[in-house]
């Protein structure tokens, strides 16, 4: 009823029951704060049978006491004991029967219900969000309304200009760091030890281990007589990559000084690098949302993408991989990664493994997308392609009849072409990127909600772990706040309050005109 914690269960007094004021008074241990809840009528009937029939007749104030010897005072395993020994009597199948899925429960029945996170954490005792949206991990079916359905276009003339995509401006490409050469300057044994040690802890340390691999090879060639690393040093390294834009040069320089840091524990005299003399981050980069219209256009222009003997599903492959972008909010790296395992037909659900941060989640799509999908299988059996569980869904014939997935820059590059022909450019008069469309399908469900006028607040943290985020505060990066999304409020806004907005400016009017003649009538006197 109240989503209490064990232990605030077997604190829990006679003197923090308020029967007069009807609010019971919860003393929390983990965050050390003062908690009122109403006393509902159900629960005080419950209390007062248990208080005149089951307690036992004992000098302590503590409500919930021990029946059987030693009697006394619960610990907080006592309320797992009854709990676990009632479930199992139930028959129901709990695949971790503790107390504290009841808390889980509470907090999932009160979002179904449209409570905002904001009053569901002030009844959990949480400080912030962050801390209850642990508690919102929804199942499949409430996550089925937060998938978008296929955009339709109506538009007849879309050609699709297949030369214009050499006239465009390069992609951005940052220049990779290869790591394949062996360590050979006087700091290999420590970057050794140094990666080896992060590897232990479970970090796969990809970019850490390329940029000290980079600083390796470049002591090793360019300053081979140098026995210790200093701030001469350290800045030529960094200019070996000037090119590159300022975030990632700071990310390549603090990576290096954290390596300085892990030096020094071992000699004091250690250089480390000042983070004064970082470069700033740049300005964030403004995304471009995608309409409904804008993907529609897209779909069907991606019809009239040509074959290749690589890609003889080049038009399907991209039309489908747009359309589970769109739809579903997918990274580039989960699309790329999805199988015909991961599929799941008779639920319409995917699979998404190995995503970002080792986590792993299913969401479901929506029937529109299902029926893409579908479509797309049976045109792949029909071309007697691979259809094993292990077989790419976003899949070319570039390595003989198997084939392999495809690329990142594969993908991007046809998404590219498709954009520039249908004049769908940023204002830099570029293609926007493909992590455009993942910004673009939440701030599309968020308008969607905005128009069907469901709690918005309600339905965030269903947004937020169908897109696989750890809390709604990563998701927020995803919301910019668009005209669409401000014309949306706006509206939501005077629907609720225009009218009592619209009493108050007729209240200051009438007596801005009463005092006016008011001074009138004096003047004449």
């Amino acid at each position: 009823t109240y989503g209490l914690r064990s232990s605030e269960i077997v604190s829990l007094t006679l003197d923090d029951i308020h029967w007069r004021k009807g609010i019971i008074a919860i003393r929390q241990r983990k965050t050390d704060n003062q908690l009122e809840l109403p006393l509902t009528e159900a629960v005080s009937d419950v209390l007062i049978d248990y208080l005149k029939k089951g307690r036992p007749h004992l000098p302590y104030r503590e409500v919930f006491l021990r029946i059987r010897a030693p009697h006394g005072r619960l610990k907080p395993t006592a309320v797992s004991e009854v709990f676990q020994n009632q479930a199992r009597k139930s028959g129901l199948n709990i695949p971790y029967q503790g107390p504290h899925c009841l808390r889980h429960s509470y907090a999932v029945h009160l979002l179904r219900q449209g409570t905002s996170v904001k009053v569901i954490g002030d009844v959990l005792g949480h400080r912030d969000a962050e801390s209850t949206c642990v508690y919102l991990r929804l199942a499949i079916d409430d996550l089925r309304n937060v998938a978008l359905d296929v955009p339709d276009c109506q538009e007849e003339n879309i050609h699709l200009d297949v030369a214009l995509l050499d006239n465009l401006f390069p992609a951005k490409s940052i220049r990779r760091i290869k790591s394949e050469m062996p360590l050979q300057s006087f700091l290999a044994e420590e970057i050794t030890t140094y990666l080896k040690l992060h590897h232990s802890l479970g970090k796969l340390y990809r970019i850490e281990t390329t940029v000290l691999h980079s600083l390796d090879a470049f002591l090793a060639i360019q300053c081979s007589e140098a026995k210790e690393l200093d701030g001469n040093i350290f800045n030529k390294w960094c200019n070996t990559f000037a090119e590159l834009t300022s975030t990632v040069k700071r990310n390549r320089m603090r990576i290096a000084r954290s390596f300085c840091l892990y030096r020094r524990r071992f000699s004091p005299q250690t250089f480390i690098p000042d983070m004064m003399n970082f470069p700033a981050n740049h300005a964030q980069y403004i995304p471009y949302i995608f309409s409904s219209t804008d993907i529609g256009r897209i779909l069907r222009a991606a019809r009239q993408l040509p074959v290749s003997p690589q890609s003889p599903l080049r038009s399907e492959v991209v039309r489908l991989a747009i359309i589970l972008l769109f739809t579903s909010g997918l990274r580039r790296s989960e699309l790329l990664r999805l199988t015909i395992g991961d599929y799941h037909p008779d639920e319409s659900t995917l699979s998404i493994r190995s995503t970002k941060f080792h986590k792993e989640r299913i969401i479901p799509i929506s029937a529109t997308t299902d029926f893409e999908l579908r479509t797309y299988l049976k045109s792949r059996q029909k071309l007697v392609a691979p259809m094993n569980e292990s077989a790419p869904i976003i899949w070319n014939k570039n390595r003989g009849v198997d084939g392999r997935g495809y690329t990142g820059m594969g993908l991007s590059r046809n998404i590219r072409l498709l954009c520039a022909s249908l004049q769908i450019l940023t204002p830099k008069g570029i293609p926007p990127r493909i992590h455009d469309i993942r910004h673009s399908f939440a701030v599309n469900a968020l308008l969607r909600w905005y128009h069907n006028n469901e709690d918005v607040l309600a339905k965030l943290p269903q947004l937020s772990t169908y897109m696989g985020h750890v809390s709604i505060v990563s998701t927020q990066c995803y919301l910019p706040f668009v005209e669409p999304l401000r014309s949306a409020a706006n509206s939501r806004f005077e629907q609720k309050y225009g009218s009592l907005i619209t009493d108050v400016v007729k209240a200051a009017n009438n007596n801005r005109l009463s005092f006016q003649v008011s001074e009138v009538s004096n003047e004449e006197k």
